[in-house]
């Protein structure tokens, strides 16, 4: 048995329990392990959450406008978005989607990995790659929290320290 580094499996399970019903809507929270040296910004324990959607005609700017309405929801105040290539196993085109308050000309933090769903992924959950796609991201909820609540050390997250979360 290996502990879960990642909560996709989620995704290709609802797919296939809702094959032929569109859209198809889901986010899938969970706790991660990661071969990872702790450190601030990093730990091998964390809580991650990842999000799916199919549909006809799904794009990229799809994607983008709801990543971009949930991260100005998430932190209270527009934000803005930029998209840079990246690798992920299951998406294609993939993305790291990097963010910062609207207008601030500040600077850009990396927030979530994103991607249109590979149609091998799709036919593989039941689905007609020539008809549908979609769009999948996935982000760390502690690296969330730590932006949100301006947490220096991730490590606290997992601490159990009273005076830690009596902050808050």
């Amino acid at each position: 048995h290996v502990l879960r580094t990642h909560t996709s499996p989620v995704q290709l399970r609802a797919m296939r329990g809702l094959a032929g019903e569109l859209p198809i809507r889901v986010i899938a929270p969970g706790r991660v392990f990661r071969t990872e040296q702790p450190d601030a910004t990093h730990e091998h324990t964390f809580h991650q959450v990842e999000g799916l959607m199919i549909d006809e005609g799904v794009s990229v700017a799809d994607m983008k406008s709801v990543l971009t309405l949930l991260l100005s929801g998430l932190f209270g105040k527009s934000m803005e978005v930029r998209l840079r290539p990246h690798y992920f196993p299951f998406v294609e085109p993939g993305f790291e989607l990097d963010m910062r308050p609207s207008g601030s000309g500040g600077e850009w933090l990396e927030m979530l990995g994103c991607g249109m769903v590979h149609p091998r992924v799709l036919e593989g959950g039941g689905m007609d790659a020539s008809r549908v796609s979609g769009f999948a991201f996935g982000m760390g909820l502690d690296r969330l929290a730590m932006m949100r609540f301006g947490i220096d050390d991730v490590r606290w997250m997992m601490s159990g320290d009273p005076r830690f979360l009596e902050q808050f």
